[in-house]
């Protein structure tokens, strides 16, 4: 055998070898990122459902909630999802929780009876009212959407910051419980034009958007879940604790006491009791409203 026949079989022997060894390396690699991108599938997969379940049980604000709005941890919901309209100074002792509906005949006997005293309150730095509106009149009466309408048109008006004046033109304007008047955009947009510097542009535009819509509707997949979906309305709660109104016989000593109890909240002296003719209250008959229950 010529000595270049030699050269070439030694040379393909070790080209032989060359390959096999690269050959070995790259299985051995290809096995290495299998494990491994089999292990970053598991954690991948762990994720996705640990992200899951957070949605599934977490937060569930809307992505729209009025101007200034606030998370309400005090009004039942463990979680800091329970996004509310404030009325009056963020460092009141007391903070009250109010499940309202604008057209619950309840919550209307809430405002008529209370309203003067807790306003007194909010005036004096003792209490800040957080505001749910919700649907339960809806719920309770199929076919209907005025608590719905009236919810996103309260939020509408707490955009332009007149969410009191008009919450308060809402329950003077109430209708019956049977009648679903405020399912009415435009006569939601109508009673605008009792409060000063709401009837504008944008406030129509917000009301016959319905932008406001999901927020209403999670205060009341809110109420139902915290009172183990058997609602009702006025749902109150103090700093953190279910509220009862009072129940006196006459709307003066209901006022009377719904302030001296507010105050014991708050660790205050006694705060004058405001006149029941000044609210325009009956002074006569039952002043705790009974909660509309849904069935």
């Amino acid at each position: 055998m010529s000595k270049t026949n030699r050269e070439g079989k030694a040379f393909a022997r070790e080209r032989a070898a060359q390959l096999k060894l690269e050959q070995a390396r790259r299985a051995r690699r290809n096995r290495m990122l299998a494990v491994y991108g089999s292990t970053l599938g598991v954690l991948v997969v762990a994720l996705v459902i640990a992200l899951i379940v957070q949605s599934a049980s977490g937060p569930k604000t809307p992505a729209l909630v009025p101007v200034a709005a606030v998370a309400d941890t005090t009004g039942g919901v463990t979680a800091a999802n329970g996004m509310a309209i404030p009325i009056g100074d963020s460092n009141a002792p007391v903070k009250l929780t109010v499940y309202e509906d604008f057209r619950c005949s309840a919550c209307g006997s809430f405002e008529s009876t209370f309203q003067t005293p807790y306003k007194q309150l909010i005036k004096n730095g003792t209490l800040e009212m957080l505001i749910h509106p919700v649907t339960l009149i809806d719920a309770n009466n199929a076919g209907t959407s005025g608590s719905l309408h009236a919810g996103n048109a309260a939020a509408c008006a707490q955009d332009a910051g007149k969410f009191e004046a008009y919450h308060d033109v809402l329950f003077a304007n109430q209708p019956s419980e049977s009648t679903d008047t405020f399912s009415s955009d435009a006569t939601l947009i109508s009673l605008a034009k009792q409060v000063q510097g709401l009837d504008t542009k944008t406030f129509e535009s917000c009301v016959n958007g319905h932008k406001y819509f999901g927020w209403v509707q999670q205060n009341f997949a809110d109420l139902n879940k915290i009172t183990n979906n058997q609602p009702s309305t006025p749902t109150i709660y103090a700093n953190g604790t279910k509220f009862t109104l009072p129940n006196d016989s006459t709307a003066t000593t209901a006022q009377a006491d719904f302030t001296k109890q507010i105050d014991q909240l708050a660790g205050v002296a006694a705060s004058a009791s405001p006149s029941a003719s000044s609210s325009g209250a009956p002074t006569s008959g039952s002043a705790s409203p009974s909660p509309s229950a849904s069935q």
